[in-house]
């Protein structure tokens, strides 16, 4: 059994997993008190939404959770759930697709079929509330229970609402999630790491929570379900440190949902959201069919580097390979077949800009859309269509692992295409120069000094870091090839994938080591973006600390930032001055990563000044956040396999 607990601010997040039950229950207190529970199996949820309290109120679960399993099928956790609340009010109850529960929240409008039915019933304890919905294709069913207890009353409302009252005791009752949807299959805690792995116990637990034989999860409680970048960048990190059989599930559910031509599948659709797409498009058979998203590019360089690493770069993948890639994916086609796809995609899509070093032949986002890689929000790449980490790291990169693929037996050991692949390779080191910003350092202390003072920030200590020329890439370039200049992290790719000159790597340094916003470097965490230095007003307001890719902290853009460090320091050909700038980056960014150890399992998180010092912020704590983070997030349990 997995039973842990995680606290963001004022969420409470309970992780339950016995059997085939497996549900995370988030409780958040305030003024806007909320419930969710969420479910791996179908990546189903039940969210309710409470009226806004005259006072804020703590709401929480007392005693844990415990599994249920009924003989009808259904399956899910009972909790009791307490509040210092005279009375709560459900303003919206939602029992559906957790990317619907998302996509609806608390105030989008609520589709009829998404209508729950809701009916009152008694135990000897007091009043109880079901509500019950099927789902769409009729083939299955949740349910949340409310029982009454120790004299808190239950009753329905206006328009149906559910009404809690506090007792003598305080508002006490008993919630049942459930959910009929077929179980994923764990895999036990200790089968995942080996004994090399790290012994944080919480990043441990995350892992386990978000892993199954069929696939790993992306995060909870908002992405429960399988992405192909989160996998292969999770798995790639936790590489050194993941049992052979979890790399496996990891590779092999990416193989599975290829597209024909090679396409990494970015998201799926299952349960009820697959059957919604299908009934939209028409469709009235197959509605559980898995429905993929393919439109993002930077997944598509990501499954050469992390199967050539695994295959030919380690003892177990090279043991495993030949019955690994023998596995056949649910069309029919071997694990080598698809494969060999995704790598005639890399070479296909790389071809046009080796042929004419021509600005407009990088790989740019898909016409239409408005995302394509990590930064995924619709104003993450500051509206670019040309992303830095896809171009001048994971394009090379996977064109160097096609490479080695195609020269080994594993794909035919083809002479020609391994020569073709490389060739491609060394025409695409001249991609980094579209990218390159430099400013004069009068211009860059202008910069710093009206964007600290923008901010409230003290610029002293930002300003004595800038000395020379300040230079960096831009996150993007926009639809003409000019840049968007927005410093990042994204040098993490570059660390962790590439093989930069030393001249790269100081200058990579120096932005781990300024203090933001001369670089990205504060007290609680490296930021993954630093607008400064656009004369753009609209550009900068696209990355503050309450967007989802602003001026905040992701945990796992740190962890591979630090993977990618040591990866630089173990070469052999780096010149003195050049390491020593390595050794201190590394230092400064362990320092700031022991100093939010606390945050380490999550998806990200901001800050705020208090008293003119940098406080942490959990994302989603505050209204004007434009997301929320989740509490265990795959990629942020790679700590297992990173440290100092």
């Amino acid at each position: 059994m997995l039973v842990f607990d995680l606290r963001e601010g004022d969420i409470h997040n309970h992780f339950f997993r016995r059997g085939s039950v497996a549900a995370h229950v988030l409780t958040r207190s305030g003024a806007s008190p909320r419930l969710i529970v969420a479910f791996p199996a179908g990546n189903m949820g039940i969210a309710a939404w409470f009226d806004n309290a005259a006072a804020p109120a703590e709401l929480s679960v007392e005693g844990g959770l415990s599994g249920v399993e009924q003989a009808d099928g259904m399956r899910g956790v009972s909790a009791l759930l307490t509040s210092t609340a005279p009375a709560l009010r459900v303003r919206r109850l939602l029992l559906g697709s957790v990317r619907t529960i998302r996509d609806v929240g608390r105030d989008g409008e609520v589709p009829a079929w998404l209508h729950s039915a809701v009916e009152v019933g008694d135990t000897p304890r007091g009043a109880s509330i079901a509500a019950r919905r099927t789902t769409r294709d009729g083939e299955h069913h949740l349910e949340l229970r409310v029982e009454a207890l120790d004299g808190t009353t239950a009753t329905l409302g206006a328009g149906g609402h559910i009404e809690l009252t506090a007792g003598p005791k305080g508002l006490r009752v008993r919630v049942t999630a459930l959910s009929d949807e077929p179980p994923l299959t764990p895999v036990p805690v200790g089968e995942i790491v080996t004994e090399r792995a790290g012994d944080d116990a919480r990043q441990r637990q995350a892992l386990a929570f978000l892993t199954y034989r069929e696939k790993l999860l992306a995060g909870s409680w908002r992405f429960l379900t399988y992405f192909g970048r989160d996998t292969l960048l999770a798995v790639r990190m936790l590489l050194p440190v993941l049992e052979p059989a979890v790399v496996e599930a990891g590779l092999g559910s990416v193989l599975d949902r290829l597209s024909p031509t090679g396409e990494v599948a970015h998201e799926e659709a299952i349960g009820e959201l697959a059957a919604l797409l299908h009934l939209e498009a028409g469709r009235t058979e197959g509605l559980r069919e898995p429905v993929y998203d393919y439109k993002m590019i930077d997944d598509d360089f990501l499954l050469a580097p992390l199967a050539a690493e695994y295959l030919l770069g380690t003892a177990a993948g090279r043991e495993r390979a030949a019955a690994f890639l023998a596995r056949r994916t649910p069309g029919g086609a071997t694990y080598a077949e698809a494969l060999a796809r995704n790598v005639a995609l890399v070479l296909r899509l790389a071809t046009p800009f080796a042929e004419t070093q021509d600005v407009k032949e990088l790989i740019a986002l898909e016409e239409g859309e408005r995302v394509g890689e990590w930064r995924d929000s619709e104003e993450g790449l500051g509206y670019g269509r040309i992303p830095f980490n896809v171009n001048v790291a994971l394009v090379p990169a996977a064109l160097h692992a096609s490479a080695r693929l195609l020269a080994s037996p594993l794909l035919g050991a083809d002479a020609e295409g391994a020569g073709r692949a490389e060739r491609l390779a060394r025409a695409w080191k001249s991609a980094g120069a579209f990218f390159r910003v430099e400013l004069p350092e009068d211009e860059a202390r202008r910069c710093v000094s009206a964007y600290a003072e923008s901010l409230g920030l003290d610029p002293a200590p930002a300003l004595s870091s800038l000395s020379g020329t300040l230079s960096f890439p831009a996150l993007a370039l926009d639809g003409e090839g000019e840049p968007i200049p927005v410093m990042h992290s994204d040098d993490s790719f570059v660390l962790l994938f590439t093989d930069p000159p030393p001249e790269a790597l100081e200058e990579i340094a120096g932005r781990l080591l300024r203090p933001f916003p001369a670089g990205l470097r504060t007290p609680v965490g490296v930021l993954v973006a630093n607008p400064a230095f656009a004369p753009d007003p609209e550009i900068r307001g696209l990355f503050t600390v309450a967007h989802y890719h602003g001026t905040v902290t992701w945990s796992w853009q740190q962890a591979m930032l630090a993977a990618g460090l040591s990866r630089q320091l173990a070469r052999a050909d780096l010149p003195p001055r050049a390491r020593d700038a390595l050794e201190r980056a590394r230092g400064a960014l362990w320092e700031v990563i022991h100093a939010t150890r606390e945050a380490r399992t999550w998806e990200l998180w901001s800050w705020a000044l208090e008293d003119g010092r940098y406080k942490l912020v959990p994302f989603g704590a505050e209204r004007a956040h434009h997301d929320e983070s989740n509490a265990v997030q795959l990629w942020s349990t790679v700590y297992l396999a990173v440290h100092p």
